[in-house]
């Protein structure tokens, strides 16, 4: 293992990837939702609306885990566009307890139509990158989400490995007390 790239003199907003990188995307979202006003759905109406072209139906849960939404903001979402008929509820046919999401035809020709919005957008994004530079970004962008991804799996196994400790060591301290 190499040395810690940051110290604590090091690590300030400016230097840090993670700083930066959720900045770009709070930029990116408030650019986006001002270029859908003349749209009639939202920027965050259609990010809905691309992930659920993608799959055939996905959980509430899987949704809100892909997009970062909890799951209230996700509903209030959802809701809109249940009501423009761009999406359905319905129930899992594998578990009657589970709903599923799905896009209608209007929603994914909606989607698809206003995804010319997106394209300007990411053009505008990297415009003063050589294709080089814009192709190295994406690199390393990816694999920088493979690892975050790799890193919040370990991490949820290490909470659920400190959540049952911490539970075992309060069952033997309950006994003891007996």
């Amino acid at each position: 293992m190499t040395a810690p790239y940051y110290t604590l003199e090091l690590l300030q907003a400016n230097n840090s990837v993670g700083y930066l990188v959720k900045r770009c995307g709070i930029l990116m979202t408030q650019i986006a939702e001002q270029r859908f006003q003349s749209q009639p759905i939202t920027f965050t109406q259609w990010v809905v609306l691309a992930q659920l072209s993608e799959h055939s139906s996905l959980t509430p849960t899987e949704l809100s885990e892909q997009l970062g939404h909890d799951i209230g903001a996700l509903t209030r979402i959802v809701d809109d566009l249940l009501k423009k008929k761009l999406v359905r509820r319905q129930r899992s046919e594998q578990d009657r307890r589970a709903v599923q999401i799905t896009v209608t035809a209007e929603g994914r020709r909606l989607a698809k139509a206003t995804k010319a919005v997106v394209l300007e957008l990411a053009n505008d994004v990297v415009e003063p990158y050589s294709r080089a530079e814009t192709d190295l970004l994406i690199s390393l962008l990816q694999r920088m989400l493979a690892h975050m991804e790799n890193v919040a799996e370990e991490s949820k196994k290490h909470s659920s490995r400190m959540e049952q400790k911490a539970a075992s060591s309060g069952a033997r301290r309950a006994s003891r007390r007996k």
